[in-house]
């Protein structure tokens, strides 16, 4: 009996070896696709132009921060800065308000490089900061200067915005 199953066996699996396969496999193809848009984004954790605390009689101060941005790899952008909020300020004459009922105002410069002689302006490719994007939040110094300091003991300020065109 083990004989005849074993035959049986065997026929059965030659025959199916002999069967042709009947099976098909065809195949398609499709597109895998994206679109990546040019960005650039002020990022957090810039810093003020910080002056600090000076005597009226110092003469002078001087003053840096910085701006974070972050750009599209390969993206070329420019870093413009406002006048300000002072009375009649404009880019190359800012000024800082004091408070409350104190009228005067510092005058003070923003400049795009630690020399402090190249004012930092609003107008894209000539006053501006140029650079291009590498994907990763990239630092831009401002500096800062203020070339008299007799005014009023108070607390001054100005508010700047930065807008960054790419």
């Amino acid at each position: 009996m083990f004989k005849r199953s074993l035959l049986v066996l065997a026929i059965v699996a030659a025959s199916a070896a002999s069967v042709p396969s009947w099976a098909d496999t065809p195949t398609t193809t499709f597109n895998v696709q994206m679109t990546v848009t040019k960005a650039c984004n002020f990022e957090t954790g810039g810093t003020d132009v910080n002056f600090g605390s000076v005597q009226s009689t110092a003469g002078s101060a001087t003053g840096a921060g910085s701006l974070k941005v972050n750009c599209t790899k390969g993206t070329t952008y420019d870093i413009g800065l406002s006048a300000g909020s002072g009375t009649l300020a404009t880019v190359t004459a800012r000024t800082m308000k004091g408070t409350g009922a104190n009228t005067d105002e510092v005058p003070y410069a923003l400049y795009r490089e630690s020399g402090r002689t190249t004012n930092w302006g609003n107008t894209v490719g000539t006053t501006t900061v140029g650079g291009t994007g590498t994907g990763v939040v990239q630092t831009v110094n401002v500096y800062g200067s203020v070339s008299g300091t007799n005014f009023t003991a108070d607390a001054y300020s100005d508010i700047i915005t930065a807008t960054v065109t790419y």
